[in-house]
């Protein structure tokens, strides 16, 4: 790709203002994974001009449709205009992105979770404590490293524009070989110019007893 597009190559969509090639790439194409395959519905061309429409299927099954507006400098492309086929507000692959941090969370794959959090992320863990700064964050997500849920439930996911909210339960194993069951709550917010960075996170967790314990009361 890098090598059709010109050095002075913009690309505009609703949420982007002729943004350069790096942050095109930076911006746009790590959500690529999630996509499963596009169908093209109609091509246009004229002069050194192209017109797109498609329909694009993620892996999560959910589709949307696009527009694309090409300009073309020689055999590169020195410009792409997007009219996005939903409403920008809300972002198609937030379930899946979302999902995919929860997994991130019960596999304790701490470097996944890095690389997808702002530099100056702030968390909290309400009720316990608030963190500033990726790295404060990543040296208190250490010692879960390789630590993996024996259980792990995702019962609602809700998003609106930036933001997104994921409910569920879990099963962590102690270091004296019991397990402990919980309940977690936790809202994401996204970075508006980059949506797949995590700008804050507030985690809400309650430690529920066990079902032999549940039981007994």
């Amino acid at each position: 790709m890098e090598e059709l597009l010109s050095q002075d190559f913009t690309f505009s969509s609703p949420v982007d203002d002729q943004i350069n090639q790096k942050a095109y790439f930076a911006k746009c194409w790590p959500s690529c994974k999630d996509i499963h395959e596009y169908h093209i519905q109609s091509l246009f061309t004229d002069g050194n001009e192209a017109i797109i429409r498609y329909e694009c299927l993620l892996k999560s099954g959910a589709t949307f449709q696009n527009m694309e507006h090409f300009r073309f400098e020689g055999s590169r492309i020195e410009e792409i205009v997007v009219y996005f086929g939903f409403d920008f507000r809300v972002d198609p692959f937030a379930d899946v992105k979302v999902k995919r941090l929860s997994k991130a969370f019960a596999t304790g794959e701490v470097d996944y979770i890095a690389g997808n959090i702002a530099k100056d992320v702030q968390w909290h863990f309400v009720g316990e404590a608030e963190l500033q700064g990726r790295e404060a964050v990543t040296n208190m997500l250490e010692p879960m490293r390789g630590v993996v849920a024996e259980e792990y439930r995702t019962k609602n996911i809700i998003t609106a524009g930036n933001k997104a909210v994921v409910e569920g339960t879990m099963i962590m194993p102690e270091e004296n070989g019991q397990e402990k069951l919980y309940s977690f709550c936790d809202i994401y917010t996204f970075d508006h110019t980059d949506s797949n960075i995590i700008k804050e996170l507030s985690a809400y967790l309650i430690e529920l007893p066990s079902k032999e314990e549940a039981n007994k009361q």
